[in-house]
């Protein structure tokens, strides 16, 4: 089987259970009897973890070779404490959960975009078409799990979760293995890998942009935790919902496709500063509540202030990340820029959302304006100093 087939297996089957939780989660929880702030400590819980648990499981991956068995216990620890969900009904519970489950889902990520960009590397792969591949299967969750729980009620995101982690365990089984190119050295340790790879992105270069993309990304906390509430509240089905996200989600993959060629022509600060742009943009407009018409053309926007945000980091880690870091390094990235950045976003948009309801839209787009000022002022910086500007990713 073709490796771009075998890694393309695995995220569309990790993607198509993500686009189910990520869009109704939130309803679940709402079924179960939690109140606003409640689900947003639940998923804050969750994205807290991984700000631990990311680096700490990616450290054990000297080279690419380590990666598909970590990811296949991550896969299956994943699915078993889904399960545990079963008859829980207590707050604090599903905020222990939420953490455990983060914990689980920490690596799944950044693992497999490290494994990506190291077949990508060996001329293997490209990362943006077969990262499309998640997207996709994301459009297909986000849709599949609408239609359950419009049909069947919001139990539905649980049996949903449950059967894509199964699905998702399988595909584990066929990732692609890689050979390393430099042999590991017995001092090698996991700690060390783990100090070097805080150091790598401790630089100023990759912390600013990290900064950037950290304030990007959580500035769609709101949206991912509550836009499926406030959607629901105006009467919309779960249904429509799903496929609002869909609509979103199928230009991000149309950019994922597209990725070679702005990686050519866009350095990653440019990449990053579209990403922010749109992002702006589109919470100022979600604040005001559009009707469906106007909604769905703002949702053409997730496909940039989400793929380029992505892509401009994944492009700087791929040319400047030593190979045995490139787990570590990517981990820490996702610690950052989807666990530090939406545990906060998470917890401070339920309290928005109890006291805001859309209005929490404008915190999200004042992130969104401060990784963009940041992002401009960086590139300024370095056409002053004379940094061509294809040097810096």
């Amino acid at each position: 089987m073709p490796t771009s087939i075998r890694i393309s297996m695995f995220y569309g089957a990790l993607f198509l259970g993500l686009g189910g939780t990520f869009a109704f989660l939130p309803v679940w929880y709402a079924g179960r009897g939690l109140g606003g702030e409640w689900i947003g400590y639940a998923l804050g819980a969750g994205s807290l973890a991984r700000l631990f648990a990311g680096p700490l499981v990616a450290a054990q991956a000297g080279h690419p070779s380590h990666i598909p068995t970590i990811l296949r216990w991550a896969a299956l620890a994943a699915v078993l404490i889904f399960v545990i969900h079963v008859p829980v009904s207590n707050p604090l519970v599903f905020v222990f959960l939420g953490l455990v489950l983060g914990t689980a889902y920490a690596p799944l990520v950044p693992l497999a975009d490290a494994l990506a960009m190291a077949l990508e590397r060996r001329k293997l792969v490209h990362y943006g078409p077969v990262r499309s591949a998640g997207s996709a299967a994301f459009i297909v969750g986000t849709m599949g799990c609408g239609w359950l729980i419009a049909r069947f009620g919001s139990e539905m995101l649980l049996v949903w979760a449950i059967g894509t982690g199964l699905l998702l365990v399988i595909s584990a089984w066929f990732l692609p293995n890689v050979e390393a190119r430099e042999k590991l050295a017995d001092t090698d340790k996991a700690g060390h890998r783990l100090r070097d790879a805080l150091k790598f992105c401790a630089r100023p270069d990759v912390a600013t942009a990290l900064l950037i993309s950290f304030l990007v990304q959580a500035s769609h906390a709101f949206f991912y935790g509550f836009s499926a509430l406030l959607w629901t509240a105006a009467g919309f089905s779960g249904l429509l919902i799903g496929a609002l996200f869909a609509w979103g989600v199928f230009f991000e993959v149309v950019l994922f496709n597209l990725s070679p060629w702005f990686r050519k022509h866009a350095s990653p600060l440019i990449l990053l500063l579209i990403g922010g742009c749109a992002a702006l943009v589109r919470w100022l407009a979600l604040s005001t509540e559009p009707e469906l018409s106007a909604l769905i053309g703002w949702q053409i926007l997730h496909g940039f202030s989400a793929a380029m945000t992505n892509l401009g980091m994944m492009a700087y880690l791929q040319k400047h990340t030593p190979e045995r870091l490139i787990a570590g390094a990517q981990a820490i990235n996702s610690s950052v820029t989807a666990g530090l950045s939406f545990g906060i976003g998470f917890s401070v948009a339920g309290f928005l959302y109890v006291r805001s309801g859309a209005d929490g839209y404008l915190f999200a787009a004042g992130a969104a304006g401060l990784g963009i000022a940041i992002c401009l002022a960086l590139i300024i910086y370095q056409r002053v100093r004379g940094v061509p500007q294809t040097d810096i990713s």
